[in-house]
């Protein structure tokens, strides 16, 4: 009777190890399947402080290159492996430490008789 027991529990945990290889396996392919829209929007939905804004500007300085770095972090969301949330300057270090420094657009704004001007209006004037 206890040896039943034994071999039906050997059973389950066998039975428990092969079902989850098996959805190891599918949430792999599930992963591999991604398309760049998805992708885009799985980044996108795990970016902070201005992190979209380091993204848009890395996607058209460098558009090859910042799709498959696009694929790749989604596919480490997805698979657990990236569990934080992605701030803009940790972002442009990514593309830093890879060469692709990223150049942002950049305003100098003052403050004069209540309204915002550039930089470009103060040399104008």
């Amino acid at each position: 009777m206890e040896e039943d027991l034994e071999l039906r529990a050997l059973k389950l945990k066998k039975l428990m190890r092969l079902t989850a290889l098996k959805a190891g396996k599918a949430a792999q392919t599930r992963r591999e399947e991604l398309t760049f829209d998805e992708a885009l929007r799985i980044v996108k939905q795990n970016l902070i402080n201005r992190g979209d804004e380091v993204l848009e500007a890395a996607l058209e300085q460098y558009p090859e290159q910042a799709r498959r770095i696009i694929m790749i972090l989604a596919k480490k969301i997805l698979g657990g492996e990236l569990t934080r949330r992605i701030s803009g300057e940790m972002l442009m270090s990514l593309f830093d430490y890879l060469g692709m420094p990223v150049k942002l657009k950049t305003r100098i704004l003052y403050y004069k008789k209540g309204e915002y001007k550039s930089i470009a209006d103060l040399i104008k004037e």
